[in-house]
């Protein structure tokens, strides 16, 4: 991908994650036992989402690791934002947009369905982004949607890089809005 598409994708993925997030409103909770969505964006449509939670500041809502090009972790403690349509999770961004109290990095965001786009900024500010990214699926359980990347390679931003990353981990939604 040339650096300038590269660059173009990094900073428009999160306005369009932020806007999906922002223009949902909230439905009622659903006793939906089981709804899974992956990047190809089958599922099972049937229930709505969870309304509005949040959790609790500090506490840890999922993990991401990655190797390759730069290699780290970090426990995912501040808010994941969520976003459905249809009963099938079409978004996610950490830290959401409207936690004005989270830090700004590390921080992971995507679309999921037929076309998933995902960025990864690691703790030490590098961004690592791929349209068409394999290896991202959600789920929910038990009223609890969980974002799940398993062998997702995303390339770097930088155009002097020669590698990217391949991510792995979950996030546990703290916040889900849409129908």
């Amino acid at each position: 991908m040339p650096r300038h598409t590269r660059l173009l994708v990094a900073g428009i993925l999160p306005a369009v994650v932020v806007a999906a997030l922002g223009g949902c409103s909230s439905s009622g909770d659903s006793a939906s036992p089981t709804t899974r969505t992956t990047a190809a964006g089958s599922g099972d449509a049937s229930g709505s989402t969870a309304g509005g939670r949040t959790a609790d500041a500090g506490k840890v809502h999922g993990r991401l690791d990655y190797t390759g090009e730069r290699k780290g972790g970090f426990d995912v403690t501040s808010s994941v934002a969520c976003a459905t349509l249809n009963g099938k999770l079409v978004a996610v961004i950490s830290p959401d947009p409207a936690d004005d109290q989270a830090p700004s990095q590390p921080s992971f965001s995507a679309n999921i369905g037929a076309q998933t786009m995902a960025t990864l900024v690691t703790p030490d500010k590098h961004t690592f982004v791929r349209v068409g990214a394999d290896g991202v699926s959600a789920a929910k359980e038990n009223g609890t949607w969980t974002v799940t990347l398993a062998g997702t390679e995303l390339g770097s931003t930088d155009a002097a890089a020669a590698a990217g990353v391949t991510a792995h981990g979950t996030l546990v939604c703290t916040k889900v809005s849409g129908t």
